[in-house]
């Protein structure tokens, strides 16, 4: 019985040994908890992330070539004699005209033809397109139905890309209204992909 105190002793202090051993960290261990979360710094470098580029954003503004482009097809339409220009040429008039490629160059420009008709106004148009471009949509004889009181006529180059030239006449009491929006394309230009099986309708198709 004399010896049992001794054994409790060593017991006892055996587990304190133990605990202290298992509850202190080891040299070069990671620390835990809040320091641990600390302490961690951005992961190593892998191969993935090594020597990566930032993809380039798709340009915002139109190019040199496209801006002259559109100038050009600006400068080149025709409308019929006594057609007085009403704007500055600053703006891009979209509410019928949906471009669809980006970016472009785009710009407009308005007319009144005194004395005349939608239809007639119209097939003018139709008949004298800008230089280099030809009728892809629009126009045409209306026949013995009433006559319109709005009409539209879109220009395409001859590879039918999504630019061109889109007029639209108006009635205005005895004169004819025209609009005409101006849009080119650039080498920094980006069309979207339509669906399988499907295909975009041509500037003035809707």
């Amino acid at each position: 019985m004399r010896r049992l105190p001794v054994t409790l002793v060593t017991i006892a202090a055996t587990a304190a040994l133990l605990s202290a051993c298992t509850g202190a960290p080891a040299a070069g261990d990671a620390p835990t908890g809040s320091a641990a979360a600390a302490s961690v710094g951005p992961p190593p470098a892998t191969e993935s992330n090594l020597g990566s580029e930032p993809t380039p954003a798709p340009a915002s503004t139109p190019d040199a070539a496209s801006i002259a482009q559109a100038d050009a097809w600006l400068g080149a339409i025709a409308l019929p004699a006594g057609a007085v220009r009403t704007d500055d040429n600053t703006r891009l008039y979209t509410s019928f005209a949906g471009w669809i490629c980006a970016p472009i160059a785009g710009r407009h420009g308005e007319w009144l033809v005194p004395n005349a008709d939608v239809d007639g106004t119209i097939d003018w148009i139709r008949e004298n397109p800008p230089a280099g471009l030809k009728a892809t949509t629009g126009g045409g004889s209306f026949g013995d139905a009433p006559p319109p009181t709005s009409a539209t006529v879109a220009f395409t180059p001859e590879d039918l890309s999504q630019q061109g030239v889109l007029f639209r006449a108006d009635r205005r009491g005895s004169s004819v209204a025209v609009q005409a929006d101006v849009v080119a394309l650039g080498s920094t230009s980006v069309c979207p992909e339509p669906d399988p099986g499907t295909s975009f309708g041509l500037p003035g198709q809707g």
